[in-house]
């Protein structure tokens, strides 16, 4: 079960957001994730592009750590009236990032790279953070 916190959708101008989600980390809650956070952004022109990118990173989360194998995971997201920034909290595991990609995987971080104003990864073997940053106007 998740510990979602309900907010109103945030206003490109004005206000801060900020809400923050914790997942068990089954397949079926990326889809919850996704929906979570377009309704958190949902007046921000770049919600479209942190739906994908969470997407990614909370799959991402599943099948490279910790939170897939009977843990749990973190999404927070903080709605700036310029800018989203959102993260993808894990409870770690070993990690090595494959920026190759091939037919079928290793590409969540490359579009991760491509669409973010920035990102990046903290952390360790022990819990692990991915997030990104986007202009939204």
């Amino acid at each position: 079960m998740s510990s979602e916190v309900h907010i109103a959708p945030a206003p490109c101008a004005g206000r801060t957001v900020s809400a923050r989600s914790e997942y068990p980390g089954t397949e079926k809650c990326v889809r919850r994730v996704r929906h979570w956070l377009r309704a958190a952004l949902a007046a921000c022109s770049a919600a479209d592009d942190a739906v994908l990118m969470v997407s990614e990173l909370a799959t991402n989360a599943l099948t490279h750590s910790a939170s897939g194998r009977g843990g749990t995971f973190t999404v927070t997201v903080s709605h700036r009236s310029s800018d989203v920034r959102v993260e993808v909290t894990d409870q770690g595991g070993p990690w090595t990032p494959d920026v190759t990609g091939d037919e079928l995987h290793g590409r969540g971080l490359l579009i991760v790279g491509s669409l973010a104003r920035a990102w990046g990864v903290t952390g360790d073997d022990s819990g692990r953070t991915v997030w990104f940053e986007l202009d939204c106007q």
